[in-house]
């Protein structure tokens, strides 16, 4: 059973009470297009499923029908230990993922956003589903069943999410052996001291045991994000662009070696030769410039409407599980990614954004008359959608008749 769709609520109650201290606190840990960028990632994250199961044969359970494996008696002290042993995996196929480019193509989305708070928990990709199972084959060995591994794994899930917080100082002795805020915020900033450290899941005890525990300094300020920057609030180009610039980089190298390594070398290295020509702007911590362009305020709360609309018809999605069909997850999937993709456009200030976001709409609403089998009321679908279509020109009217450009939240 995955338990992280009914983790949601309690997600977004921890969620909106730190937004509602970091609001009393005036702390600025929030910004409202850094957040909305996140979680859209986090939506496309728990939603692309539908696109990647013919990739099955990776998964753990089907691993479990065809390769050898011992068998373990169903007892409380085999899903305590497959917690604990799931969590040893999951430290190395982090670390892994920090130290190799290809890996890192995966991996950088959850380190992409400049801000450390809740929303960054939720930031994850939706590529990962390539590298499978590989890391937790030896669970696999040992003899730990699939249905254990998938609670296990959602349970690790799930704790990290309250780990990324700013609000939580030192723990004590808790934090000696368990991933904290405190150790955590480390492992998410850029500074020279802090880059690569504190990988665990749920027990920091790992990286005491491999050398790669760093306590947060307080003269050292976590600066979070990445030292190439993503400068973007598109989800998709967020999940890409790693892949994208290994795949120039590849194309441009002059020699044949350094076309197929560059693939699997450490995390940032690039054949000499491309650097040289091909050089890319770095993000050091205190040269840091935050990418930062918001419309004007009814836009932006044009944008949080929507947003929240594409949050409940993700949940929507979510329950309706595997019974879909690949053609009608599909077509329920477009305007949840489109709307995304728009969303995006307008926080960036895009030309034509609010035309693209009208249009886009009105061919949503049409697709409950040509969809055969769509599964929510037509009428009621179309009206929402319709209502979507009208929602960013009227924000853009309303942005025109006011007197001056409003402070944007």
């Amino acid at each position: 059973m995955d338990l992280i769709l009914y983790a949601i609520p309690a997600f977004l109650v921890l969620m909106l009470i730190e937004i509602v201290l970091d609001q009393r606190r005036r702390t600025g840990y929030y910004r409202v297009n850094d957040a909305i960028a996140s979680l859209s990632t986090g939506l496309l994250s728990q939603t692309m499923g539908f696109a990647t199961r013919f990739f099955g044969f990776l998964a753990y359970a089907t691993l479990w029908t065809v390769l050898p494996h011992a068998e373990l008696e169903m007892t409380p002290l085999l899903w305590v230990l497959a917690f604990v042993l799931y969590d040893f995996c999951y430290y190395w196929s982090h670390r892994c993922q920090h130290m190799i480019n290809v890996l890192w193509s995966i991996h950088v989305v959850h380190h992409q956003s400049e801000e450390f708070n809740l929303t960054t928990a939720l930031r994850q990709p939706f590529t990962g589903f390539w590298l499978g199972a590989v890391f937790y084959l030896p669970l696999l060995f040992i003899g730990f069943p699939p249905e254990v591994i998938v609670v296990v794994g959602s349970l690790n899930l799930i704790y990290q999410y309250w780990i990324h917080t700013r609000f939580i100082g030192h723990m004590g002795w808790y934090e000696k052996y368990f991933v904290t805020p405190m150790n955590h915020r480390v492992h998410h900033a850029i500074n020279e001291g802090y880059i690569d450290r504190n990988f665990g899941g749920v027990f920091i005890v790992w990286d005491r045991l491999f050398g790669t525990y760093q306590a947060e300094m307080p003269e050292e300020p976590c600066v979070y994000g990445v030292r190439k920057p993503l400068q973007s609030w598109n989800p998709f180009y967020a999940n890409l662009h790693v892949y994208w610039q290994l795949l120039q980089d590849a194309w441009h190298a002059r020699r044949w070696q350094d076309k197929f390594r560059i693939w699997f070398m450490p995390t940032g290295w690039r054949p000499a030769d491309v650097e040289e020509r091909y050089p890319l702007p770095r993000c050091l911590p205190d040269s840091q410039q935050k990418y930062d362009p918001l419309p004007e305020y009814p836009l932006v709360l044009a944008v949080i409407a929507g947003h929240l609309f594409l949050m409940g018809f993700t949940v929507w999605f979510l329950m309706q599980g595997m019974a879909l069909t690949f053609t009608l997850a599909l077509v329920h999937f477009l305007p949840l990614a489109g709307g995304l993709w728009i969303n995006s456009r307008i926080l960036e200030q895009r030309r034509g954004a609010v035309a693209s976001s009208f249009l886009f709409w009105v061919f949503c609403a049409l697709l409950p008359w040509w969809v055969e089998g769509w599964l929510l009321p037509p009428g009621l679908t179309s009206l929402l959608f319709l209502g979507l279509a009208l929602l960013m020109p009227l924000a853009d009217r309303a942005r025109q008749w006011l007197p001056s450009r409003l402070q944007s939240p």
